[in-house]
């Protein structure tokens, strides 16, 4: 729902999101944090992410994007404008894994990969369907402030909030279909992104 509209034609959708998810991991990259998951030498999960309430940073990544569907990310980046930690922490830009690879555990690992350890320990996300929701939940994340109507109600977005503790969720990774791991960076590029994120170009 969330992808139909920021773009309602499928095929500009996957050129206009494959253009966002490239320049979203070079600002990730730059200022905050892009980790791949391999299994051998296949990218199968990446996740971005940037500082939250970081409106140049959003306006860089945005500029190219183009007409109403770079006004609806501006729309999208703003949400977290409502009552929201003021101190420096980092926000979801972008999370995907395989289709055959779902349901290992790999994206509750990435929303939860050394969060303790973090300089920025506090992670926020906008949780746009039951199912993203449902997986933010386990990993420790609740629900901060009022759901967000965008486009006239088209889409609600539900912004999230997890803070590092002593007792944080511990998250276990079902392995049984291969070997993997978070990837170094000579791996975290936007090529590599872009390949975990090519078969969810309709949501971002």
């Amino acid at each position: 729902m969330l992808g139909r509209w920021l773009e309602a034609e499928p095929v500009a959708r996957g050129r206009r999101l494959f253009h966002h998810h490239v320049a979203r991991t070079v600002a990730a990259m730059q200022y905050g944090v892009a980790r791949v998951v391999e299994n051998g030498d296949q990218v199968i999960a990446a996740v971005l992410w940037l500082p939250c309430m970081a409106p140049g940073i959003a306006r860089a990544v945005n500029a190219d994007d183009g007409g109403g569907f770079a006004a609806r990310l501006g729309e999208l980046d703003a949400v977290p404008g409502q009552p929201h930690p003021r101190h420096p922490h980092l926000r979801l830009a972008s999370l995907g894994v395989l289709p055959r690879w779902q349901r290992h555990g790999i994206a509750s690992m990435l929303l939860t990969d050394h969060l303790a350890a973090a300089p920025t320990p506090t992670r926020c996300l906008l949780a746009a369907d039951d199912a993203v929701t449902a997986v933010a939940l386990r990993c420790g994340y609740r629900p901060h402030g009022d759901p967000v109507l965008l486009g006239s109600g088209v889409a609600t977005i539900q912004p999230m909030l997890r803070t590092a503790e002593p007792d944080a969720v511990r998250v276990h990774v079902n392995t049984s279909a291969g070997r993997f791991g978070p990837g170094c960076a000579r791996r975290d590029t936007a090529s590599a992104v872009s390949t975990a994120h090519k078969p969810l170009r309709g949501t971002p």
